[in-house]
C-alpha cells in the first residue's frame, strides 16, 4: 500500500514522467532512473519482515519494475543498490548469501524483459509473471546457498506462496500506475494532433495570403485563443509582424527584433527552448516573459522568420508544449510554402501568358518582318541572320518550362531579342555584355529579358539621341550579381520608392514578376536594388548570396 502511494506521487511528478516516457535514455536519465527505483528496493528492505533469519520484503518491486521500463542497466542498477543496502542491514544472515545473488539475477531478468514487453499493452500482466519467475528464482536460491538446507526447506515452505502472491499483485499494481503515464501521454498527443489540425484549417486561408503584418496578426490570434501560452509572437527575417499577450507593449509590431534568441534561430535555422529570462535576452529591462521557444519559419531551406511561443515563469516550457510548436512550425511552414509555390505558378501564368501576347504583338512582329524584307534585297546574309535570331526568340519563349536555367542559354534568349531590337533602331540603341568567364549559375528563365526590355523601351527609346544598355554578369562571395543598367530617362523619384520598397504598379508587371520569381527560388539571399536619376540613367541589380546558390545550382 504504501509503495502504491508512493508511485502514484512518482506518476504525478513531471521530472519522473519525462524519464520513463523518452525513448533514448541518457545517461544522466539512467542515473536518476537507477536511483529511484534502487530506493524503491531499499525501501522493500527496510519494511521487511524478519522470519527464521530470513527477510520476508518487497524488494522485487523496485528491481524488477525498473528493468521493465529502463531496461538492463537501470534493472541491474536498482539491483546492486539493494543488495548494497541489503549487506548493510546486517541481520537474517542466514539468507543473505541466496537474496544477494538472487536479486542481481532479478535485475538481469527483468532489464531483459524491457526488450518483450516494451511496445506491449497490459504491462501489469508481464509484472504479475517477473513476480512469480522472481520470486520463484529466489526460494530456489535460498534452498541452494542457506545452511543448514532442513531449516531452508522450513522458511522456504512458509514465505515462498504468500511471497509470490503479495510481490506479483504489487508489481502488477505498481507497473499499472506507471502504465497510466503513457495513456496520458498518448491522450494529450492525439489532443495536440487535434489541436495542431484545427489550427491549421483555421489558418489555412489566411496564410495562403503570405506573411505579413495582418497574415500574422490573424494567425497569431488563433493560436493565443486556443492555447495557454502566456504570448505569442510571428517576426520575418527583420521585424516583429506580430506580438501578442504579456510583453506587447515593447515588442511592437513593425519594430526590430529585440531578442538575440530570434537572431539566433534565423541564423542558426534549429529551434531552442529558453528556460529563463538570462537565455531570452530581450533588451527590455522589465519584460516578464521568462522562458520560450523559438522555431524557425521555412521555405525550402530559407528561413522566412520565427513562431515564438512565451510562458511567465522560468523552466515552463514542457516537453509537450515543444511538440506543440515543432507541429504548429511545420504546418505554418507547409502553408506558406504552398502559398508561395501557388504565387509562383500565378505569376508563371502571367508571364507565359504576356510572353503569348509578346509573340503575337502585330507591331513588333511586323516591324521585324518589315526590317528583314528591307534587308533582303540589300543585305540578305543579314537578312538571314535576323530570321535566325527572331525564330530563336520565340522558340525559347515557347520552351522556357524549367524551373530553373543556366545563365548562358538566358543571355541568348536576350541576345536574340537584343539583336532584332538594334536593327531597328539603328544607332539610336547600343548593347553591351560583360560577363565573368569563370562563374556560372542558374536563374528563373524569363527573368533577364523583360530588365533589358524595359530599359530599352522606358529608358532608352524616349531619348531623342538614344543611349547604351549594359548587361553585366559578374561572381560575388558565395554568389553572383546581375546589372541591367541604361543612361536614359531615369524613374521618378516616387515611382522608384515604391519600386524600391516592392510595392510595384499594375504598370511594373515585368519587373514584379522578376523580383517574385528569383525571390522564390533564393528566398532571403536576394537583394533586389533600382538605383536612378533623372536624365541619368537606371540600374537593376541583382544579388545573391549564401548557400541556397550551392543548393539550387548544384
Amino acid at each position: 500500500g504504501l509503495f502504491i502511494i508512493i508511485i502514484y506521487l512518482l506518476s504525478k511528478s513531471k521530472t519522473f514522467t519525462k524519464l520513463i516516457t523518452q525513448n533514448e535514455k541518457s545517461f544522466k536519465g539512467n542515473l536518476l532512473l537507477i536511483t529511484i527505483f534502487g530506493i524503491i528496493g531499499m525501501m522493500g528492505n527496510y519494511f521487511s519482515i524478519n522470519y527464521e533469519g530470513s527477510l520476508v520484503n518487497t524488494r522485487i518491486i523496485g528491481v524488477a519494475s525498473g528493468g521493465l521500463y529502463g531496461g538492463p542497466v537501470v534493472g541491474i542498477g536498482a539491483a546492486v543498490i539493494s543488495v548494497i543496502h541489503r549487506l548493510s542491514v546486517g541481520n537474517a544472515d542466514f539468507t543473505l548469501k541466496a537474496c544477494s545473488i538472487s536479486t542481481i539475477i532479478e535485475g538481469m531478468i527483468s532489464g531483459y524483459s524491457y526488450y518483450i514487453a516494451k511496445d506491449k499493452r497490459n504491462k501489469w500482466v508481464y509484472g504479475i509473471f517477473l513476480g512469480v519467475i522472481c520470486e520463484s528464482l529466489r526460494k530456489i536460491m535460498v534452498l541452494i546457498f542457506s545452511k543448514p538446507f532442513a531449516k531452508a526447506v522450513a522458511v522456504v515452505k512458509v514465505i515462498w506462496i504468500p511471497m509470490t502472491v503479495v510481490n506479483a499483485v504489487g508489481l502488477a499494481i505498481f507497473i499499472a500506475i506507471i502504465d497510466s503515464i503513457f495513456t496520458e501521454k498518448e491522450k494529450l498527443q492525439a489532443y495536440q494532433a487535434k489541436l495542431c489540425l484545427n489550427i491549421a484549417n483555421r489558418t489555412l486561408p489566411i496564410l495562403r495570403k503570405g506573411l505579413s503584418r495582418e497574415t500574422a496578426k490573424i494567425a497569431g490570434e488563433i493560436i493565443f485563443n486556443m492555447t495557454d501560452f502566456d504570448a505569442i509572437a510571428i517576426t520575418d527575417e527583420k521585424e516583429v509582424l506580430c506580438h501578442l499577450g504579456v510583453g506587447s507593449d515593447h515588442h511592437a509590431p513593425g519594430g526590430p527584433l529585440l531578442t538575440n534568441l530570434t537572431k539566433k534561430v534565423i541564423q542558426d535555422g534549429i529551434y531552442v527552448v529558453s528556460k529563463s529570462k538570462a537565455e531570452i535576452d530581450c533588451k527590455f529591462p522589465d519584460c516578464k516573459l521568462q522562458s520560450a521557444i523559438v522555431l524557425p519559419l521555412k521555405i525550402k531551406d530559407n528561413i522566412i522568420g520565427t513562431l515564438k511561443l512565451y510562458r511567465c515563469a522560468e523552466n515552463s516550457i514542457s516537453e509537450t508544449d515543444v511538440e506543440l510548436g515543432l507541429g504548429l512550425a511545420q504546418l505554418f511552414s507547409t502553408q506558406l510554402e504552398l502559398s508561395m509555390i501557388e504565387e509562383q505558378n500565378k505569376i508563371l501564368a502571367l508571364t507565359q501568358i504576356k510572353v503569348l501576347q509578346n509573340q503575337i504583338n502585330p507591331h513588333f512582329l511586323f516591324n521585324c518582318l518589315n526590317t528583314i524584307s528591307v534587308l533582303c534585297r540589300l543585305k540578305p546574309f543579314k537578312a538571314r541572320k535576323l530570321i535566325n535570331h527572331l525564330s530563336n526568340f520565340y522558340r525559347k519563349n515557347l520552351n522556357k518550362k524549367d524551373a530553373l536555367i543556366d545563365i548562358d542559354e538566358e543571355l541568348e534568349h536576350v541576345k536574340s531579342y537584343v539583336a532584332l531590337e538594334k536593327e531597328r533602331f539603328k544607332n539610336k540603341l547600343k548593347i553591351t555584355f560583360v560577363r565573368d568567364e569563370n562563374v556560372n549559375f542558374k536563374i528563373p528563365p524569363l527573368t533577364l529579358q523583360p530588365l533589358v526590355e524595359n530599359a530599352i523601351q522606358h529608358g532608352i527609346l524616349p531619348k531623342e539621341e538614344g543611349g547604351h544598355v549594359a548587361v553585366i554578369i559578374k561572381g560575388i562571395r558565395n554568389g553572383f550579381l546581375i546589372c541591367v543598367k541604361d543612361d536614359g530617362v531615369g524613374i521618378e523619384e516616387e515611382l522608384l520608392k515604391n519600386l524600391n520598397s516592392h510595392d510595384f504598379p499594375k504598370s511594373s508587371f515585368g519587373l514584379e514578376s522578376v523580383y517574385k520569381r528569383f525571390k522564390y527560388f533564393y528566398g532571403s539571399n536576394i537583394q533586389f536594388n533600382i538605383y536612378s536619376k533623372k536624365q541619368r540613367g537606371t540600374s537593376v541589380i541583382i544579388q545573391v548570396r549564401g548557400d541556397a546558390v550551392e543548393g539550387l545550382n548544384s
